[in-house]
């Protein structure tokens, strides 16, 4: 009875291996970032700086706004950074932390 399941379990490990096809070499088998890919879908390119804190996206737009792509994916909002990836603030007033 055990060599039937042992048999049955090198069976079907051996048949899903088979049907595995690699990826082409020419494909990334990668997720798309969701912010990334909003700012292209509103109009706006991508440009990745590199900060103190890491990198950070900003999406930039014809009519020259730049806007940071993770705020402007949740909350809908154009946020200006300044070099370092900070927050400017906004209307006279910062931010508010959270």
């Amino acid at each position: 009875m055990l060599v039937r399941l042992l048999c049955g379990c090198a069976l079907g490990i051996g048949a899903a291996a088979a049907l595995a096809q690699p990826l082409p070499s020419n494909r990334s088998a990668a997720l798309a970032n969701p912010a990334s890919v909003n700012c292209e879908k509103l109009g706006g390119k991508v440009a990745i700086h590199d900060g103190p804190r890491g990198q950070f996206g900003i999406c930039v737009f014809k009519d020259g706004r730049e806007c940071d792509e993770w705020a402007l994916y949740r909350d809908d909002r154009c946020v200006q950074l300044d070099a370092h990836g900070w927050p400017i603030a906004q209307h006279g007033r910062k931010p508010e932390s959270k």
